[in-house]
């Protein structure tokens, strides 16, 4: 048996010794949103695409069972323990700049303060900085650019007492603005810094 899935979170239990049934369940993720999972044996599949979307798979030769709807006893009967130690969503945090620098436009001074306090709060295990800027300039520049971003989050995070165990810095240039652009735009959405902190 196996599922592929996309932006949803699967809960399967195993009832039973060698050769028992399983069940396969598709609940939202932490932030509520539901996906798709596709539960695939040799005998066929089956398309879960609803929060508490639910097949059963007997064998790897059968096909799994009709789709049904969990119920909420079912899961927290079956998924109970899974679920109390699911860790919390990571928080995630804009820094916006100045253009063409690493200078921080004033609001976002305050929201350094609260990535320190949930790092603080949670014993933080990781924190995901990516750098970015508007599409005006170059791509070289823009790329130095954003990347001198993300490096200026860790060091201030860094001096102002936030502990991380694991720090991942990326710099994204033009690529993946917040606001789409044409080419050549002076955004001031587009250049930030954003933080993710697990």
């Amino acid at each position: 048996m196996r599922a592929s899935y996309c932006l949803g979170l699967l809960l399967t239990v195993l009832l039973g010794a060698c050769g028992g049934r399983q069940s396969i369940v598709l609940v939202p993720d932490p932030d509520g949103r539901v996906g798709r999972a596709e539960v695939i044996t040799a005998g066929g599949k089956r398309l879960l695409d609803k929060s508490g979307d639910m097949t059963q798979v007997r064998s790897r030769i059968l096909q799994p069972s009709a789709v049904s709807t969990a119920q909420a006893g079912y899961l927290a009967e079956r998924f109970g323990e899974a679920l109390a130690i699911e860790p919390p969503a990571p928080e995630k945090f804009v820094l916006y700049f100045e253009t063409g620098t690493t200078v921080l436009k004033p609001p976002s001074h305050e929201v350094v303060n609260q990535i320190v306090a949930a790092s603080q709060r949670r014993k933080a295990i990781s924190i995901a900085i990516s750098g970015h800027t508007d599409t005006a300039g170059s791509v070289q520049l823009n790329d130095d650019l954003a990347r001198q971003r993300a490096d200026f989050v860790h060091q201030l995070l860094t001096l102002r007492g936030a502990e991380f165990k694991r720090i991942s810095v990326s710099s994204h240039g033009k690529g993946n603005p917040a606001v789409p652009t044409a080419d050549g735009v002076a955004e001031p959405r587009n250049r930030r810094a954003e933080i993710t902190v697990y």
